[in-house]
């Protein structure tokens, strides 16, 4: 990439550096939840609409979800982003998602700036819910992403941290089903579906101890309500946790496994089924998390060591269908934990500005090189494709 296009792109998140630390700020003094983030949406929609994107409102039937677009007419690769902008109840943005907003979006408005010397296109897209209803999974099973040669975001953290894995997790309750009966007059008349469920908690106590780099736990959803009557319902909740989605799989065949036996000592029957949105583990695309950390570096952002992240985001799913990076750039506390009050605060300080200021350049500076650099996008499709 020549230098003249590159302080193009520096200059662009310059000038817009006021506008974007405006919509940071009010999202932290406005946070809105997953599922509720009108305000949100509706500031960055029509700040995308005045710095010419062609936007899609509520894209794919998600409330709330956005897809922006500037293209240059002229063949080249296509670069996504991804902005998230939900808060968490009763801390605010203690995840950050104020600058996983407002970073994204100023990398979008400088590649605009440089598309029509590259050819190719930029398009953002706005993926509400993360914490809760975890918008990208729905989008990649979709196809949204497939227009795009690669996607990246940057993620706010107490110190920086390289693209790598995060956990996979998944949700499930299981329900089981007996025959209600009078417990003192007709007890042999009854199926205890409690007794199952309990069977069943055992069972998955004694596999879970075998198996490594898990995260496994349950808690009782329901039991019955009179110990008088013999309960024909209930239900187990679990979440689970492991390294990648291949264990999760075999984690499931072991559940499915174990409540058949607990349902069967018991003559009852049962049901297993997802109860809150999963996640796949995050896998980085290295050849394009090298470019990123390249830039990042040279701008002063500091190391980016490779430590692998135990918490879970749909931008695993995201890594599936397309190459992508997550990485995390950090706000200089590292006392401070995410999901805090303490963190939340710290995204509208002076090392918020920074870490937001060199987020958005390096994001830019590495779709950058991708639009400018066919060898290197066939690298990265090369290693993508290896993994699949």
């Amino acid at each position: 990439m020549n230098s003249e296009l590159q302080k193009k792109i520096l200059n662009t998140v310059e000038q817009n550096l006021p506008e974007l630390y405006e919509i940071r700020n009010y999202l932290y003094e406005n946070p809105e939840v997953g599922g509720e983030e009108e305000k949100a949406y509706a500031l960055m929609t029509r700040t995308l609409k005045e710095h010419g994107f062609a936007v899609t409102e509520n894209f794919h039937g998600i409330d709330h979800c956005f897809r922006a677009v500037a293209d240059s007419g002229k063949p080249g690769p296509a670069i996504g982003l991804t902005a998230e902008f939900d808060a968490l109840p009763g801390m605010g943005h203690g995840c950050g998602h104020n600058i996983i907003a407002a970073a994204p979006m100023g990398a979008a408005f400088a590649l605009q700036s440089v598309i029509e010397e590259t050819g190719g296109k930029v398009v953002l897209f706005g993926t509400p819910g993360e914490e809760c209803i975890c918008s990208k999974v729905p989008l990649a099973e979709e196809g949204a992403f497939d227009e795009v040669d690669v996607v990246m975001t940057v993620h706010p953290n107490p110190v920086n941290q390289a693209s790598g894995k995060t956990t996979a997790i998944d949700s499930w309750q299981i329900d089981f089903y007996g025959k209600s009966s009078h417990a003192g007059a007709r007890p042999e008349e009854g199926i205890n579906a409690l007794d199952a469920a309990v069977h069943f908690y055992s069972l998955i106590g004694f596999e879970k101890q075998y198996l490594k780099d898990t995260n496994i736990y349950g808690v009782f959803a329901d039991g019955g309500e009179k110990c008088s009557v013999i309960p024909d319902h209930a239900a187990v909740k679990y979440l689970v946790r492991a390294k990648d989605m291949k264990t999760i799989e075999q984690i499931r065949a072991m559940f499915e496994r174990c409540a058949d036996a607990a349902a069967k000592a018991v003559g009852a029957t049962y049901k297993i089924w997802r109860n809150e949105p999963a996640n796949k583990d995050m896998v980085t695309n290295e050849t394009l998390s090298e470019v990123f950390n390249k830039y990042y570096e040279e701008l002063g952002g500091g190391e980016m060591p490779q430590i692998d992240s135990t918490g879970s985001t749909d931008m695993g799913d995201v890594s599936y269908v397309v190459p992508a990076i997550h990485p995390w750039i950090g706000l200089n506390c590292p006392s401070y934990q995410l999901h805090s009050k303490e963190f939340a605060d710290t995204t509208i300080t002076k090392a918020g500005d920074r870490a937001m200021k060199l987020g958005a350049e390096a994001l830019a500076l590495a779709g950058a090189e991708v639009l400018t650099t066919p060898e290197l996008l066939d690298k990265i499709k090369a290693e993508f494709k290896k993994g699949e």
